[in-house]
């Protein structure tokens, strides 16, 4: 097993969604909260699979050589080179929060209400905004132009401070998609296909490296019926 610069920098952005993760060609993580699932093809070649509880240990282990050679056993993975070796041992699946399924089988055959591309630099504009406001909520829906935009907010304080920023790709669909926890959404930053599933999923596919992400939205807000019956009234 050896694990390209590419590789490593994606495990590493795995490690802040969650810190297990299984090691095998085709990685797929979960949130705790259950809110996002994260999946990547390793460039290297096929190996056999083990679990590690905490990811960010074990790449740092895994960097102090500098060309390690990787023997995987049932229990543990030995780390060596010419002059040492290091023993690391491997979790159980019991204590490891995995997906259950992948992200083409959550989807299924629900097909997105609106698709649009969104480049590398907005994608770092809203990472930088993000670090520096922390703020709870992001909202993806046409701006006053009619193209796809992006808000962080926060819709629990009408004096919440906001970030807006557009993607000059025009839309002919009136949707809203709220995502919550928006700050704590450490997605790499790349160009991506955004595809959204109003009221369910927002699904970002890179288009440089096999790499997809899948938030989960906040449903849609229902009207309050005693209201809307007091009004018919």
């Amino acid at each position: 097993m050896y694990l390209t610069r590419q590789d490593k920098q994606i495990i590493n952005n795995f490690s802040k969604i969650i810190k297990n993760l299984e090691f095998k060609k085709d990685l797929a993580t979960m949130s705790n909260m259950r809110h996002i699932v994260a999946e990547y093809t390793l460039q290297c070649d096929e190996f056999k699979p083990f679990l590690i509880y905490d990811t960010p240990t074990f790449l740092r282990c895994l960097n102090s050589f500098l060309y390690p050679s990787v023997e995987i056993l049932d229990d543990k993975v030995f780390l060596s080179d010419e002059k040492s070796k290091m023993k690391y041992f491997t979790a159980e699946r019991a204590i490891c929060l995995l997906p259950k399924e992948p992200i083409k089988k959550t989807i299924g055959d629900l097909t997105p209400d609106t698709q649009f591309e969104m480049s590398f630099s907005i994608m770092k504009d809203l990472q930088r905004v993000n670090e520096v406001l922390r703020l709870p909520n992001l909202i993806i829906k046409p701006d006053e132009d009619n193209f796809h935009s992006f808000t962080y907010t926060d819709i629990k304080d009408k004096k919440s401070n906001e970030f807006s920023i557009s993607t000059y790709h025009k839309t002919n669909r009136d949707y809203e998609a709220r995502v919550s926890n928006s700050s704590e959404l450490p997605i790499m930053i790349s160009d991506y296909k955004v595809s959204i599933f109003e009221n369910r999923f927002m699904l970002l596919e890179c288009t440089t490296i096999p790499l997809k992400y899948l938030i989960a939205l906040e449903p849609k807000p229902q009207p309050d019926s005693k209201k809307e019956s007091k009004t018919n009234a």
